[in-house]
């Protein structure tokens, strides 16, 4: 069984990635795989960079990822225009764009800058001021719950175009670096998976808002069908505000867990996440608690107990284990 990867192992293996990507690119490949793989690691990697302080670097990949949107637009669209069997004047419309994108990127020699970006926001020197992502991971979620329910808030006052596109990017930015906590000891994977189903539904609307440009644009035959998905997924995206007030408050609580610990859940995700069992090597259980008794905000609300010898939890109704819930007898919580 492969050794847990520490999180600079895993953020370097990001890179490489990155890299390797870039330069299948710059060579011709074409494949759309490609470039969603690249974007993909870019923003795992913008995640890391955000969550050990290291926030210039983080902007610095957030431009590259921003420098290939346009190609991955073409790309989607023309994946969509596929599955509406338009063999016709449509698809070579819109694979025209495709290929003027791809062109103009390898002509502004936009793969070779975008590496030189990379090694330097990910260089010794960019990362030496930079604390670990457990330092950081606590205050990050207190900071993002803040602006979520800010964002929440405005887009279910007024659910227009706009405000969903700055709701979705945030909750992009946010599941990111849950992912990365899902290696730390305060795991998330039921947020993370919320996460994700809601950045779906507002990205396949943002996708359909872009499309209905792009079709007028290019004076498409498909426009019609076009919108009725556009209308389809609009009232969706409009609804889902009002099903997300409880997010930030799942992003923002303590939970009673075991340090060292992952869930089961946690564990799955992660293995899901990173495509090896390897990869999510859970560490050994410390045996200690912390509890939280008092609000986030109070500097008393961490207290630590030791486990009896045996193993059992005596204070507890039942075992714990990352971000199951469980009660403290009344008793035991005023001995506290």
């Amino acid at each position: 069984m492969a050794l847990p990867q520490t999180q600079d192992q895993t953020a370097a293996r990001y890179q490489t990635i990155v890299l390797q990507s870039l330069a299948s690119l710059s060579e011709g490949d074409t494949r759309s795989r490609t470039l969603h793989r690249l974007r993909i690691h870019l923003r795992r990697l913008q995640a890391y960079l955000q969550l050990i302080g290291a926030d210039l670097s983080a902007d610095m990949i957030a431009k590259c990822v921003s420098r290939l949107s346009r190609l991955r637009t073409w790309q989607v669209f023309e994946r969509y225009v596929e599955r509406l069997h338009d063999s016709g004047s449509d698809l070579r419309k819109v694979r025209d764009r495709v290929e003027k994108t791809r062109l103009k990127l390898r002509e502004k020699d936009a793969y070779g800058q975008i590496k030189g970006l990379v090694l330097t926001s990910t260089s010794p020197s960019a990362l030496a001021a930079s604390s670990s992502v457990s330092h950081r991971l606590a205050a990050l979620r207190m900071i993002n719950a803040e602006s979520l329910a800010e964002l929440i808030d405005k887009a279910r006052v007024k659910p227009r175009r706009r405000r969903l596109h700055a709701l979705r990017l945030k909750i992009k930015t946010i599941r990111y670096q849950e992912e990365w906590a899902l290696r730390e000891h305060d795991p998330r994977p039921g947020l993370v998976e919320r996460l994700k189903d809601a950045q779906d539904v507002l990205g396949e609307y943002e996708d359909l808002a872009e499309f209905r440009k792009l079709a007028r644009l290019l004076s498409l035959e498909c426009r019609q069908q076009i919108t009725r998905d556009w209308r389809r997924v609009r009232k969706r995206a409009r609804a889902l505000p009002a099903e997300l007030s409880r997010l930030s408050h799942a992003l923002s609580r303590r939970r009673l867990r075991l340090v060292g610990s992952q869930s089961r859940a946690a564990r799955t995700s992660l293995r899901s996440l990173e495509g090896t069992r390897g990869d999510a090597h859970p560490p050994p259980l410390d045996k200690s608690i912390i509890v939280d008794i008092y609000p986030p905000s109070c500097s008393r609300g961490r207290k630590t107990l030791d486990a009896p010898p045996d193993g059992s939890m005596p204070w507890l109704t039942k075992p714990v284990y990352g971000s199951s819930t469980a009660c403290l007898s009344a008793s035991n919580a005023c001995a506290i």
